[in-house]
């Protein structure tokens, strides 16, 4: 056992931006337990800001679906073989695995073999699809971070221990948007009696990875098209994570069939974490693709209308995989279809805009969903930053959880 007085040094692997958020929020409550405890591994910019040591560019682990990363297999393997060879070589005290499972799932079951503690932060999600993956867990991780309630009790039942740490972003909402909000709500009410109507927004969010876009932003446009043909003084903003989005995004608006959205469209520059923050709150209604941007606005408390396609082999495959209802997380925390979500064929403009429709212009129904997912701040704010710190520092002191 690691002597208490003795620095650290944690391995991390993080494959994504969102993973390289919550690793960066993890270094930082780590750090204030404990300075002097060093961090290696892989990961991004959020990460090594904080004084993370990055072995190579988080992008060679960035792939998403069935299919993509197959065709990146080698490089895959060659990544993994590198990171368990620094972290064996380093002798470091635990190796947290964020999110990305099939990559680091495997990573976790080579050090632990070599009596290296591991933690997996963010609970694959088992209890949706693949649930045979759930032995591979067990022998792969001593303990599981889970930000979602109900995750704890299925790896229980299958003997992983596992802490409900809640969501990192559920405490940034919490913390910094709350007063903001609120006070906005006024004045865009205050705004809207002295207009005599009330001015309606939609903000469109086609995802973060360029397989995402690629799959939903001619969707979603020729969604705009049908909804501003209903609603002529409909105003629609897209917040651009990247600079790469926002290229992106502008060059598929040249094309000729959406001229007629120049007026009332504007693609906007999001590029700062919580940056997209703004245009979420300041929308009447949002369409997006399926994934953690759903649990932003639901937290925000916005009406939405959710949407996920992928290639069709790649979905044939999935879906005989898939043993959830649902696919939007506030639907699965709620457990019920609070807002709608549109899969693969489903997800055409008529069907997405007429979703949508009924949302923008039926106060009544926006209300009613929006008092549904005002329960899931205070469901997930639980302070998982520093939950997480101490669950880690634990384990790799040698401590149990």
């Amino acid at each position: 056992m690691t002597s208490t007085n003795t620095p650290l040094t944690i391995g991390i692997v993080a494959g994504e931006k969102s993973g390289d958020a919550l690793g960066a929020g993890l270094i930082d409550a780590i750090q204030a337990l404990e300075p002097n405890t060093s961090f290696t591994g892989l990961g991004g910019q959020a990460m090594t800001e904080k004084g993370f040591v990055s072995i190579a560019a988080m992008e060679r682990l960035s792939v998403m679906g069935l299919i993509e990363p197959l065709k990146r297999l080698p490089d895959l393997i060659r990544l993994r073989r590198q990171l368990y060879q620094h972290f064996i070589n380093l002798k470091v005290d635990i190796v947290v695995g964020i999110d990305s499972p099939d990559f680091n799932l495997g990573l976790e079951k080579k050090l632990k073999r070599y009596a290296i503690p591991t933690c997996h932060y963010v609970c694959p999600s088992v209890w949706a699809w693949r649930q045979s993956r759930v032995k591979k867990i067990r022998a792969s991780v001593d303990h599981v971070l889970a930000l979602l309630p109900f995750e704890v009790g299925f790896l229980e039942q299958h003997d992983i221990d596992a802490t409900f740490v809640g969501h990192p972003l559920a405490d940034r909402v919490a913390a910094s948007v709350v007063a903001e909000l609120d006070a906005e709500t006024e004045a865009h009410a205050s705004d809207e009696t002295a207009h005599g109507a009330e001015m309606l927004r939609l903000c469109i969010m086609p995802g973060s990875r360029s397989s995402e876009v690629n799959a939903l932003i001619d969707c979603f446009l020729q969604t705009a098209l049908l909804c501003v043909a209903r609603i002529p003084q409909l105003e629609i903003v897209i917040p651009a994570a990247t600079p790469a989005l926002y290229d992106k995004i502008q060059s598929v608006l040249q094309q000729t069939q959406y001229c007629s959205l120049g007026s009332c469209l504007t693609v906007q520059r999001c590029f700062g974490r919580d940056a997209a923050h703004a245009c979420v709150r300041e929308a009447t209604v949002v369409l997006l693709a399926s994934g953690t941007a759903t649990l932003e606005a639901a937290l925000l408390g916005k009406a939405m209308v959710v949407a996920y396609r992928m290639s069709s082999m790649g979905y044939a495959i999935a879906s005989r995989l898939i043993r959830s209802e649902h696919i939007a997380l506030p639907n699965l925390l709620l457990g019920e279809r609070v807002v709608p979500e549109l899969v693969q064929d489903q997800a055409t403009p008529q069907c997405l805009s007429d979703a949508l429709l009924e949302l923008l212009v039926n106060p009544s129904l926006r209300s009613e969903t929006e008092h549904k997912l005002e329960g899931l701040r205070s469901q997930l704010a639980l302070g998982a930053d520093q939950l997480a710190a101490s669950t880690v520092l634990s384990l790799a002191r040698g401590g149990r959880i």
